[in-house]
């Protein structure tokens, strides 16, 4: 990271701004990039009407230095500016308000997932659906997660998938977001994969699909 330097371009695919009736935002895991972000998009399929905006990290390839699992402020400042680039990204999903809350969703894959976590604690009420394939509440495992917490995520949704052999996020850790949330009032869906590597399966897709065409509707 470095002051004065040309902040990375946010990129927009699917429906035209102005057009769309629903909007989401992309986030990128550690070591991969928007390019990837959208390839994933497109294998939801034809989802008629949705708007991807697509932010980079300030640092190429990763939104904080450290793992999740350590303390708080070893990933500082850069954590903080990477849920304020997720907001500038979820503002600009929004069109200026034209689209609610209700029509917005945030999808993260692995370190990208653990900050659209993090940025649903910080501005509760901006999205109404969350995806998070593979990620964890940012911290030391076991903390009081409730004392930074809103006091409800009510009205929330939320799809979390974890696997019980993934290094990256262990099955533990995929349980404990999911009862935070769960405790502050979301609506959770957790699915645990056996035996699925770090990666985004065919079968997560699927659900992920199943997700965005059921909140579009309702």
């Amino acid at each position: 990271m470095s002051s004065g330097s040309t902040r990375p371009r946010v990129r927009a695919v699917g429906s035209a701004r102005g057009a769309s009736q629903f909007a989401g935002v992309l986030l990128h895991g550690r070591g991969k990039t928007p390019e990837e972000k959208i390839d994933l998009a497109a294998r939801f399929g034809n989802i008629e009407g949705i708007r991807w905006v697509v932010p980079e990290a300030e640092t190429p390839g990763s939104w904080y230095p450290g793992r999740f699992w350590d303390p708080r402020g070893a990933n500082e400042p850069y954590l903080s500016e990477a849920v304020e680039r997720c907001h500038e990204a979820v503002l600009e999903a929004s069109e200026d308000s034209r689209l609610g809350p209700e029509h917005l969703v945030i999808v993260g894959f692995s370190q990208g997932a653990c900050l659209a976590l993090e940025y649903a604690l910080r501005h509760p009420g901006h999205v109404g659906s969350l995806i998070v394939f593979t990620g964890a509440l940012m911290g030391v495992p076991g903390s009081d997660w409730k004392a930074g917490a809103p006091k409800s995520l009510a009205g929330l949704r939320v799809l979390l998938t974890g696997s019980d052999v993934d290094d990256w996020v262990p099955e533990y850790n995929s349980h404990e977001a999911a009862r935070l949330f769960r405790d502050l009032g979301a609506d959770v869906q957790l699915r645990i994969y056996p035996g699925r590597p770090h990666i985004v399966s065919e079968e997560e897709i699927s659900a992920a699909r199943d997700f965005l065409n059921r909140i579009q509707i309702e």
